[in-house]
């Protein structure tokens, strides 16, 4: 508080008595200043007016040091335990915990990750996995091996544990293959084939093989291998391009009009100059306007052409009197053609075969129109199983999915009808693998602990051996200790404090230190016994999230599995209130105190229940006509459904009644952070370049870290410029380029959206 109480109004800063702080309180000193003001208080009284410094044994100058040194020290002992009283300054993480206890709100301990894990059987029949069953995860770079155990029981079908998916075929045609289903009874190798387009372009082209494979799948296929690309229909959707052969083929010569001897023609006049294809005998199947292919027999070159008109000609083989004459079919074409002894002429085209696209080598599940076919015939027991999946792919990117398995009764064919879709765009690679049973587990690791005996009298102790402790969330409460406890072969009940509890109740409460470790204190006072206290407790919670195909060793073997992981990374994981957790939220928890009003409560006990960061917005629904409430999150390791419907009901509880209330996970918007920083002579770059990169992203202090980031925010250039001043060894910022400009004021955040920044630092001495 001010000591100028007419200051409280105006826009100045306040002003402080000399010697005092901002508290109010007197600023320690140092002894030789504490020194100074005994010897001038002292030395006002005549009796000690005399006194001389020089003289050791002066007994005068004894008191006066020891009075500064004991005054030195009182003030310090004050200075610092009146800041360990104040939230804003106290430094000790236990002044903090119990400034904490205070308000009633209790430090949010470590929150154990949950994960779902593949289970790939080896069995012959379907089979229950049960619960607490131990499966350990890899070490990572910020943790090392951490226990899990499993939830509940899980129904494994070793028919849905590997599923190998069908891939969607391209839709667009691809000149580098060219491929029909079955049905090749048109196409001959060595004749010509026409592709036809949609909009009437064609192309004629000789093929030269097909050769008859299988996809992966097992269907087969033929690619056709032509003698010419079909470069100019790239792009063209396969369902407008059809392939056609040729019913009939004849050997025809070229002649010319001019210079023949033709003792009649119909019709009569022939067209000088054109080219004219000759076949013996009267040709009745062709006709004006037809399109025919003429293949050169000499270089296997083919030419699509269109018959002009057709002429019936009697051609005069030998002279004199007794003249010779034969009939042909002269075919007047308009196209040039090569020269050549002899032509082949194909008419009649019909519907060679269906083109198909090659199986995709990457595609989204949006590519598979709402189903996936799969190769292996299904053999289950539960041919219209609906439930979730996960589909992983062959860089181990994975979509979970909620679908329907569809299973022909004839042929045990099996597909999946997708009913919802995590994220239909995300592409897969091929090969595409479908899994379909999973085991639910959560981070810690049982043990059964003798912890002593009962003396018959209240509020004993008990310490437990193993740490941390784990603790659960709930839908409905606060986070809780995994922990039972028995006394007497009889279970006691968890509180969280024991205040008004009577001597034959049957309760306990936890006293939890920073690091995790917990001590049992009984309420009651049971009879006194010998080793009767036991608990049965998880440890071993740490609050990191493992990254996906990680939680994948059994602590032993799991009868009918012969593998475990992760496809995902596991979730809900968080390390307990730090010291600058404590100073952020508990101003706000004792606002909301338990429950939601303001948008602020919402976010406050979000946070509690294990969010990273919330952004609370209320909006008007048209449909229900009543305001309802949006909370938007960032959980570590990202927000699944089971997770996002926990935290609704714990917001809900908490909530007016009948309040509508939804939770959405925050999208990350990516933006570049450009640093050029000048820096002392004597200064490590390296150093500088770490303490930038801890200010911006270290993990529980961060400036734009997920712990400390506010969603829907936007930050300017002096947000993040100006914490950088006390950084040791920096003289000054040269540059500040946000995602590549020098003069964009800040990123621009949209709401629900938070900054994912990549920061680059380029150092200059």
């Amino acid at each position: 508080m001010s000591p100028h109480p007419t200051d409280r109004d105006c826009l100045c800063p306040p002003r402080f008595s000399s010697g005092l702080d901002a508290f109010g309180r007197p600023i320690p000193g140092i002894f030789a200043e504490h020194r100074v003001t005994v010897f001038e208080a002292m030395s006002r009284r005549s009796s000690f007016a005399h006194w001389q410094s020089g003289q050791g044994s002066d007994i005068g100058m004894m008191v006066l040091d020891w009075v500064a040194y004991l005054w030195d020290n009182l003030s310090f002992y004050n200075d610092a335990w009146m800041r360990e009283q104040h939230l804003l300054t106290a430094r000790q993480d236990a002044s903090l915990r119990q400034l904490a206890k205070l308000t009633g709100y209790a430090p949010r301990p470590n929150l154990a990750a949950t994960a779902r894990l593949v289970a790939v059987a080896d069995a012959k029949a379907p089979f229950v996995i049960g619960p607490a069953l131990g499966i350990t995860s890899e070490g990572g770079d910020t943790h090392g091996a951490l226990p899990f155990e499993t939830v509940g029981e899980a129904a494994i079908d070793p028919a849905r544990s590997k599923l190998t998916a069908i891939m969607p075929r391209g839709t667009v045609f691809d000149p580098a293959f060219i491929a029909v289903g079955n049905g090749l009874r048109n196409l001959r190798v060595d004749e010509p084939v026409v592709f036809v387009a949609a909009d009437g372009t064609a192309k004629a082209t000789m093929l030269r093989e097909i050769r008859n494979d299988k996809f992966p799948s097992g269907e087969t296929y033929a690619e056709l291998i032509l003698d010419d690309g079909l470069d100019d229909f790239a792009g063209i959707a396969v369902a407008d391009l059809s392939v056609f052969g040729f019913a009939s083929d004849q050997t025809a010569t070229r002649s010319d009009s001019d210079g023949i001897a033709v003792a009649s023609a119909t019709p009569s006049r022939l067209s000088a100059g054109n080219m004219f294809l000759q076949i013996a005998g009267v040709q009745p199947q062709y006709h004006a306007g037809q399109q025919i292919v003429v293949a050169n027999d000499d270089t296997g070159s083919v030419t699509l052409s269109q018959v002009a008109r057709v002429h019936v000609v009697n051609k005069e083989l030998v002279g004199g009197e007794r003249p010779v004459f034969a009939t042909y079919t002269w075919l007047e074409i308009a196209t040039p053609l090569p020269a050549a002894d002899q032509y082949r002429v194909f008419a009649r085209p019909l519907r060679g075969a269906r083109l198909i696209g090659a199986p995709l080598a990457q595609a989204g599940l949006a590519d598979f129109g709402g189903r996936i076919a799969l190769v292996e015939k299904y053999l289950g027991d539960s041919p219209e199983h609906m439930g979730p999946f996960v589909v992983v792919d062959a860089q181990d990117k994975a979509v979970g999915v909620t679908a329907r398995l569809e299973v022909h009764p004839h042929n045990q064919q099996a597909s999946l009808v997708l009913s919802e879709v995590e994220d239909a765009s995300t592409l897969l690679k091929a090969p595409v693998t479908v899994y379909g049973n999973f085991i639910d587990v959560d981070q810690g690791k049982t043990v059964i602990e003798t912890l002593g005996n009962t003396t018959g009298r209240r509020f004993q102790h008990f310490r437990l051996a193993q740490k941390p402790l784990t603790w659960l969330r709930r839908s409905d409460t606060d986070p809780t200790p995994a922990i039972e406890l028995f006394v007497n072969n009889v279970p006691w009940t968890y509180a969280a404090h024991l205040l008004g509890v009577t001597d034959d109740a049957r309760v306990y409460t936890l006293k939890v230190e920073a690091d995790g470790q917990a001590t049992i204190i009984l309420g009651g006072a049971p009879k006194a016994g010998q080793k009767n206290v036991v608990a049965r407790y998880r440890h071993g919670t740490t609050g990191e999230n493992p990254a996906p195909r990680t939680i994948n060793t059994p602590a032993g073997r799991i009868a009918g599995v012969a593998k475990v992981f992760n496809p995902f990374s596991a979730l809900g994981g968080l390390a307990g209130d730090t010291a600058e957790d404590l100073r952020d939220v508990l101003p706000a928890r004792i606002i909301a105190n338990d429950r939601c009003v303001s948008a602020q409560d919402y976010n406050v006990n979000a946070r509690n229940f294990g969010a990273l960061a919330a952004d609370t917005r209320v909006h008007w629904t048209r449909a229900r006509k009543q305001w309802a409430v949006e909370t938007t999150v960032i959980f570590d390791g990202g927000l699944d459904a089971p997770l996002a419907a926990s935290l609704r009901a714990y917001l809900t509880a908490r909530a007016p009644e009948a309040s509508l209330v939804d939770v959405r996970e925050a999208i990350p918007q990516d933006g570049t952070i450009d640093l050029t920083v000048r820096i002392a002579p004597d200064a490590v770059a390296e150093d500088v370049r770490r303490a930038i990169d801890r200010h911006y992203f270290d993990p529980y202090r961060g400036q734009l870290a997920l712990r400390r980031i506010r969603i829907g925010h936007g930050y300017s250039r002096a947000d993040l410029l100006r914490p950088l001043d006390a950084i040791p060894g920096v003289l000054r910022i040269e540059r500040l380029a946000l995602d590549g400009s020098e003069t964009a004021p800040a990123f621009a955040i949209a709401s629900g959206h938070y900054l994912r920044a990549t920061l680059n630092i380029e150092v200059l001495r």
